[in-house]
């Protein structure tokens, strides 16, 4: 594959995706950990991703079936979970020739199955249980009919038992003790036919442990974490930090002087106080640098701290530059990544690192450093 000649680029730290990695397995005494790479990896590169965690994940986990069907062609073997799960009893085929594990929500999914009747590769579902996020998932009162269902066919093998916490990344939340009290009661309904349960997520895998599984396998769903972000309001410690995995970073492409009074960009949003130098960056949100961040936004340029001033453009931001001495052309710009947590942008942003991460356009080339 030719290099890009664009040199806006988003790098991408393999080794910290493995240092992540097992990191949280070690977090969670090497119990089975699914490895969340919906949404491209988070716009990391799932296939890339992929082949970085293998060593850590027992299984991967997609939103829908063409994320999957697209990890297979590219060579991933391991068994991927897909959280929306399947639309049409040719899903259900897919998922038996593919070895692809569907999360089962609704009865109408169930109704797909039925109408299977040849001969298939029995597959392994996760039945989600709504135990209070409503968004998918069956209620408690029909989670044991579900089960009895599921167990009817032939085609199905494993069931394990989900759930999706709503606030989970607050340890002190009543409603997340609720959902686990409501989660519980389903439990002690179906241990008996079910072969496993799954309720933390990256936020809950961070905290303590407090699930008891009944004796079934627990499985562990890591997202964010992977990509060394801590949705919890857990403080890890020194040893336990996780490491950045992106630097979104783009060149100097123009150096001006302006005077005091000029403005800079549509709209006129930002005025000169004093005479300033403005360097003109090769980024904008069409690569998915948020159109929302202020005056004043931070960004690294030659190891200083440069502010963003005035409107974000299409393809390019403007940035004072007025106490960076020895700026050049071709200078290099962090926007985010290894010295400037994505954090602090997501918070400029008044939005949170998984959109930021997720919404780096194709445009931006993705550079796999290991």
């Amino acid at each position: 594959m030719s290099q890009p000649h664009r040199q806006t680029r988003a790098r991408i730290l393999l080794t910290n995706l493995r240092d992540n990695a097992k990191q949280l397995k070690s977090y969670i005494d090497q119990q089975p950990m699914l490895g969340v790479i919906k949404a491209d990896g988070y716009g990391h590169g799932a296939t890339e991703v992929a082949h970085a965690i293998a060593d850590y994940v027992e299984k991967y986990a997609v939103a829908f079936i063409d994320e999957a069907i697209a990890l297979r062609d590219s060579g991933i073997d391991k068994p991927i979970v897909i959280l929306q799960g399947v639309y049409s009893t040719e899903d259900w085929l897919i998922c038996a020739e593919q070895h692809f594990e569907p999360v089962i929500h609704n009865a109408q999914q169930i109704e797909f199955l039925s109408e299977i009747t040849s001969e298939t590769n029995r597959v392994n579902v996760w039945l989600k249980q709504d135990s209070g996020m409503h968004r998918l998932g069956f209620f408690a009162d029909d989670v044991e009919e579900a089960v009895g269902q599921l167990r009817a066919h032939a085609q199905i093998n494993h069931i394990v038992l989900m759930t999706h916490f709503a606030e989970a990344d607050n340890p002190e939340s009543p409603l997340t003790a609720m959902q686990l009290e409501r989660f519980y009661a389903v439990l002690h309904a179906v241990r008996d036919k079910i072969d496993g349960v799954s309720v933390a997520n990256s936020a809950f895998m961070l905290g303590d442990d407090v699930l008891d599984a009944m004796g079934l396998t627990k499985w562990f769903r890591a997202g964010i974490a992977l990509y060394g972000q801590n949705p919890s309001q857990v403080e890890l410690s020194d040893a336990e930090l996780l490491k950045p995995t992106m630097v979104l970073e783009a060149p100097v492409i123009a150096l001006r002087t302006i005077q005091p009074g000029e403005t800079v960009g549509y709209g006129s949003r930002w005025r000169a106080q004093r005479e300033s130098r403005i360097a003109t960056v090769a980024i904008g949100y069409a690569d998915g640098y948020p159109r929302s961040l202020p005056d004043g936004t931070p960004m690294i340029i030659n190891d200083q701290v440069g502010c963003l001033v005035g409107r974000i453009s299409m393809d390019m931001i403007t940035v004072d530059v007025t106490d960076i001495e020895g700026i050049e052309l071709g200078d290099n710009v962090e926007l985010w990544g290894e010295r400037l947590p994505i954090q602090v942008i997501a918070d400029q942003a008044r939005t949170i690192t998984y959109e930021l991460f997720a919404q780096v356009t194709r445009r931006v080339p993705r550079v796999y450093a290991d």
